[in-house]
């Protein structure tokens, strides 16, 4: 109201009718935004808290796994974080919609997700892989492996071949504990406990 009288005043009560809707609709896109971030995160932590339950049994066969870390240098942060005898993996969750269709297509494999390319989907798990690398790299003074997983979680994934992008294995949530156990054993024992206590210092539990 303080707007319509103010524009008024000063242009008549037309630009004032104006002014006021225009407000208005600001305000109402601004609160649908903050309503979908809000929607969008509570969608990913639920998908994530389903994810960790999934990975929890790992738990009995030598790995370490650390949820929602923060890395250094920035907001990003890892879903999950797996260290044991087949190596260390990020864990990215998506908790899409079931109707997504996750499709390959051509000779070379091109996958979409939806309407979004399959590089696009993987790109910061890849980013995040590579900075926990670096990160254990540099404080152990010697090259770690992290290798970039995604857990899906809603559409269907096929179960007979894995489906990669740029390297990257699309998973359903369910098949990653699985999946992770049945790589080739690459670390000792002493090495899995010397990275489990790296990463829990240089990765400090994520907080908004």
């Amino acid at each position: 109201m303080a707007v319509f009288a103010v524009v008024t005043w000063l242009w008549g009560w037309w630009a004032g009718l104006i002014a006021t809707a225009l407000v208005a609709g600001i305000d109402a896109l601004t609160r649908w935004r903050k309503h979908e971030a809000v929607r969008t995160w509570r969608k990913g932590a639920a998908g994530e808290r389903r994810t960790a339950r999934m990975l929890r049994p790992l738990s009995r066969h030598g790995y370490t796994v650390l949820h929602d870390r923060t890395l250094p240098y920035g907001k990003a942060n890892v879903d999950h974080l797996v260290i044991g005898p087949g190596g260390l993996f990020v864990v990215d969750t998506k908790n899409w919609d079931k109707r997504k269709r996750i499709t390959r297509r051509g000779r070379r494999g091109y996958v979409r997700v939806g309407r979004t390319s399959g590089d696009k989907v993987v790109g910061s798990v890849i980013y995040e892989a590579g900075r926990v690398s670096e990160t254990l790299s540099r404080a152990l003074k010697r090259p770690v492996k992290v290798a970039p997983v995604v857990a899906i979680h809603g559409p269907a994934v096929p179960l007979l071949r894995v489906m990669r992008v740029s390297g990257v294995p699309l998973l359903r949530a369910s098949q990653v504990p699985g999946w992770i156990s049945r790589q080739n054993a690459v670390l000792s024992v002493a090495e899995v406990t010397e990275l489990s206590a790296a990463a829990e210092k240089l990765f400090p539990p994520y907080v908004e």
